[in-house]
């Protein structure tokens, strides 16, 4: 063959510009106008709920509630100081002009038309409480009860005349319904008084997308106006923020700030690297264009085929930067003191063993695509293909770009010459001390080596964030969404009445003090036969010549007047009540129409303590349709499952790994994969030892480690002797570049990449140390230069 480009080169190579261009003009649609979508919800990681659709679309309703609502409290020693503050709060954000609902204010209307609402159906709403105080105690008690509160100074608020309703049923009901808030109106405003001290209290509602970055990032500013308006207005006020849009604000700051972190800051390592190296910016240059072009088709295929990209595929896809820049050290090592017509014949000479390395990493990075975790897939796809978008520029591109002679410097000299000098496995007393050294790690780490599959590792808000967040909830005594029963029935009606069952044995729970208390929608809407029910023991009770009416006029003195009607009385239904403004904060309470049926949840509040839980779950047994969910145990469930399922995985792709090596170099194929399956059992250790649990984003680690590190094994197999400097050097810069992209992304604050990067970084170092070890072919101790 003659060292000129064929015509087929010049074809592909020209196929490849024109594939490339089509890349660029899609990624300039993409990242103008705001059309690519970046999801910062951290459990877009994890599976969807394939043993019941109900409960992941219950959470997803639950989930969507929150994903655009902000509670702020402004909280003082004294009403005054509060009211002003929050006014001020309140001011900001209205000269702001941001798509944001803002509930401060109330008027009296407000509450008029939450009267009015259910006036019709008063006869029909009684709560087990009432029912069984009614039913317990006998008429002249009850009218004895009746006349005692026409002369009590102070009670709970009557609502019509004292003769419809002696006992003031009906605002009794709304005011035990008005307990399920601790904010009251006050002034005018939303007020809460809990612990000593007043709050202002302000709803903020985002419109438009809910993860929307720039939404976030023109909102926060604003935010942080307001508080500081605040605080001017009332000093010593204290501002407390909390909401899913907060939290997803922080996220994608500090996804952003470590894609600068890990991209710039392994380029910049990358770059002094090739500079010392080859004692040039080109090759510098040529690599950066390879991973560029890497970058833009893996940001174009993810986002046409998932729609949206995560923020954690981009912090991931930074560390790829070490990755493709194997393909380009390697032939930039090839081509040191070699005259330049020779590319073309080292290019063709490359691709063979360069396709091997790049099929062992797919199979690594594709295994990630096995998982049923859409952010995983996500990685998976872009990482592939932005590798392979890199090994096609450095094949089909370079030859065509460099045409210079490229010098052998004093790095790449001593890089070459050090692996002359590396020790060699064989049958030594070096060998068994080795040999002894690692098993006793193996054992000491294998003995310590423990699981943590708790979600809650996961978590990565800022300290302040979730701080406040708690503080909020306690303030506010919220129900929390992460444990909760959800009720099913085959009518809305029959959920509804199964409700009533389940909060029969709550009410026994609240009353022992193991719970504050409940939010169900039967609260507000009890079933059509509870409310028959009603009507019934109201007019046995209270109606009729022995009646508590009857009896307790008597008592004043009066004639009994028939002033209830033996007419049908009308019932609350479910579909009025969802239509209805009074119904808002608690629709997503209703999950409506599913399959096989109707679906609701009850949310629980005061679960302080994980010991309480067996007792909540084993509430729902016996009962028709009713099923305890407890999301943090079930998410941390799946994440366990699947680490051991992902375990079998790494496994399977060891052996198709070692079926590919087979072909090339036959029963030494063990030497080039040996070494990275013990780096990966070392990292493991290692791990154990300083007290790392074992999580699903370790085991993660270790199929890329095992795509990389093979790697490092094929090349220098592929020429084992130890005078061949070339192989040795692109391993080393290959590693080095790896591990500096890798080695940032553990400083991660994201818990799941700090610890796949730690594992990398343990993993890849090991591998580049034990790589040259195993090579076949006598130890030779001359210098020469690469």
């Amino acid at each position: 063959m003659t060292d000129a480009a064929s015509p087929l080169m010049r074809r592909l190579a020209l196929l490849w510009l024109l594939l490339v261009a089509l890349v660029a003009g899609h990624n300039l649609w993409l990242w103008t106008g705001d059309r690519l979508q970046l999801d910062t919800d951290v459990l877009a990681m994890l599976p969807q709920d394939q043993r019941d659709p109900a409960v992941q679309q219950a959470t997803r309703r639950l989930a969507d509630a929150a994903t655009r609502r902000i509670v702020v409290l402004v909280g003082a020693d004294d009403w005054a100081d509060a009211r002003r503050a929050g006014d001020a709060y309140a001011a900001v954000l209205a000269s702001a002009r941001l798509p944001l609902a803002l509930q401060y204010r109330v008027s009296d209307r407000m509450a008029d038309d939450w009267l009015s609402f259910f006036a019709p159906y008063r006869q029909a709403l009684l709560s087990a409480r009432q029912a069984e105080r009614l039913a317990s105690r006998s008429p002249q008690a009850l009218a004895d009860d009746a006349v005692a509160a026409l002369y009590r100074p102070v009670g709970m608020p009557r609502l019509g005349p004292w003769i419809e309703d002696p006992l003031n049923l009906y605002g009794d009901w709304l005011t035990e319904r008005a307990a399920d808030s601790r904010v009251r109106p006050a002034d005018g405003r939303l007020s809460l008084q809990v612990d000593g001290r007043a709050h202002a209290v302000l709803m903020l509602e985002q419109q438009g997308p809910a993860f929307s970055i720039s939404a976030q990032q023109a909102l926060m500013p604003w935010l942080e106006r307001a508080a500081q308006a605040a605080q001017q207005a009332a000093p010593g006020v204290r501002v407390l923020s909390a909401g899913v849009p907060l939290h997803a604000a922080a996220a994608a700051s500090q996804a952003e700030r470590e894609v600068h972190t890990i991209g710039f800051g392994s380029l910049a390592g990358i770059i002094l690297l090739t500079v010392f190296a080859f004692s040039a910016l080109r090759p510098r240059v040529l690599v950066t264009l390879a991973i560029g072009v890497g970058l833009l088709a893996a940001v174009s295929v993810t986002a046409a085929l998932f729609g949206r990209l995560h923020l954690l595929t981009l912090v991931f896809g930074a560390s790829l930067v070490g990755v493709a820049e194997n393909y380009g050290t390697n032939y930039f090592a090839g081509r040191l003191g070699q005259p330049p017509a020779s590319r073309w014949r080292m290019v063709r000479e490359q691709a063979p063993v360069m396709g091997l390395a790049l099929l062992t990493t797919l199979i690594g990075y594709l295994a990630l695509a096995l998982t049923p975790f859409p952010g995983l897939k996500q990685m998976a796809v872009f990482s592939a293909v932005g590798l392979l978008a890199s090994f096609l520029t450095v094949m089909l591109w370079f030859p065509f770009l460099e045409r210079a002679y490229m010098s052998v410097t004093p790095l790449s000299a001593a890089i070459g010459r050090a692996r002359r000098y590396w020790p060699r496995v064989g049958r030594n007393r070096a060998t068994l001390l080795l040999a002894l050294l690692l098993a006793g790690l193996l054992l000491g780490g294998g003995w310590r080596l423990q699981a943590n599959d708790d979600i809650r590792l996961l978590q990565s808000s800022p300290a302040t964030l979730i701080e406040q967040q708690l503080a909020i909830s306690r303030l506010l005594d919220l129900p929390s969404p992460a444990q909760f029963y959800l009720v099913r029935g085959a009518t809305p009606d029959q959920v509804l009445a199964r409700e009533e069952a389940l909060k029969t044995r709550l009410d026994a729970l609240v009353g022992a003090r193991w719970i504050r208390g409940y939010q169900a929608v039967s609260d507000w809407v009890p079933s059509a036969a509870r409310q028959h029910a009603s009507v019934a023991l109201l007019r046995r009770t209270l109606d009729g010549d022995g009646g508590v009416i009857a009896l307790a006029t008597q008592r004043l003195g009066e004639t009994p007047a028939a002033v209830r009607t033996a007419g049908p009385v009308p019932l609350m239904t479910l579909e009025r009540w969802l239509a209805a403004p009074v119904s808002e904060p608690l629709r997503p309470l209703w999950l409506g129409r599913l399959e096989g049926g109707y679906a609701s949840v009850i949310m629980l509040r005061g679960v302080d303590s994980p010991d309480r839980l067996p007792r909540l779950a084993a509430l729902a047994d016996g009962l028709p349709g009713v099923r305890w969910v407890d999301k943090v145990a079930e998410v941390s469930s799946v994440l366990s499952r699947y680490r051991q399922i992902m375990g079998g995985v790494i496994l399977a792709s060891y052996l198709l790994v070692l079926a590919a090596l087979w072909r090339r170099f036959g029963r030494k194929a063990w030497r080039a994969l040996l070494p990275t399956a013990l780096a990966s059992l070392l990292t493991l250790a290692v791990l154990a030892l300083f007290g790392q649990p074992l999580q699903l984003f370790n085991v993660l680690a270790l199929l890329l480690i095992l795509g990389m590190g093979v790697d490092y094994g094929i090349f220098l197999q592929e020429q084992p002797d130890p005078d061949a400097g070339a192989p040795f050097l692109s391993v080393t810069l290959g590693a080095a570049c790896t591990l500096l992209s890798f080695g940032l992304l553990a400083l991660s604050h994201t818990p799941a990449l700090r610890a796949f990067g730690l594992t990398m970084l343990l993993g890849i170092g090991l591998a580049w140390l034990l790589a040259p070890m195993f090579c076949s072919g006598p130890a030779r101790q001359k210098e020469r230069t690469p």
